[in-house]
């Protein structure tokens, strides 16, 4: 009974583990961040236009929430590549469509979101087990904070809005990345158990191959 209580409590509270590198290299990562990245790209063409709509583009309330189901894992799994892959193919795409005004600006609030992420993972993650719920949150939380005042800033260079706007934009957009925390938790707990992502070799298997 203790036993299935802990298994079901390990459920909720730690992701399965995965091998973290901070800066891989290897064709599969490329090739998957690449991929990950065009998939963030496609999204976010719907959803920045959905934010133009409802704030104008200088709250990127809709985007907040959706991009924490791609960056997090990318940059979780494929560590300091991960992040600069997913966070550099969309703005390209977004000043190429001219999708919104704030649209030069997003290298910098993208990499200000992603490489606080590899970043925290490196610092926080053990090599023995995954992240724990309150640690994905925490660094959630941490990297959309870095996205939200990058992004404050950009709307006070390229759009002139006054501080006091800027300082409510950040609040605003706090929530967001925790509902999209919580949706990247159950995104990530499917990726790694479904053997996309390169698992840890269990300790006691690698001392038995010694």
């Amino acid at each position: 009974m203790a036993t299935a209580k802990t298994v079901s409590e390990n459920r909720w509270t730690t992701l399965p583990n995965w091998k973290f590198q901070l800066l891989p290299r290897d064709t599969r990562t490329i090739i998957t961040c690449v991929f990950l990245g065009l998939t963030m790209a496609v999204i976010l063409q719907i959803t920045e236009r959905l934010d133009l709509a409802l704030t104008g583009g200088s709250i990127p309330i809709v985007s907040a929430i959706v991009v924490c189901a791609i960056w997090v894992p990318s940059a979780a799994f494929y560590g300091l590549t991960g992040a600069l892959i997913t966070a550099w193919i969309n703005p390209i795409i977004s000043n190429l469509t001219a999708s919104q005004p704030m649209a030069p600006f997003l290298f910098l609030t993208n990499a200000a979101h992603t490489i606080p992420v590899a970043l925290l993972v490196w610092v926080m993650k053990s090599r023995d087990k995954g992240l724990k719920l309150w640690q994905l949150i925490l660094i959630g939380q941490i990297g959309g904070l870095g996205d939200a005042l990058m992004f404050g800033v950009g709307n006070r260079v390229i759009l002139h809005l006054p501080w006091g706007f800027i300082s409510g934009q950040v609040l605003i957009v706090q929530p967001c990345y925790l509902v999209g925390s919580l949706i990247t938790y159950g995104i990530m707990r499917r990726l790694v158990n479904t053997g996309l992502v390169q698992k840890e070799r269990d300790l006691k298997a690698a001392a038995d191959a010694i």
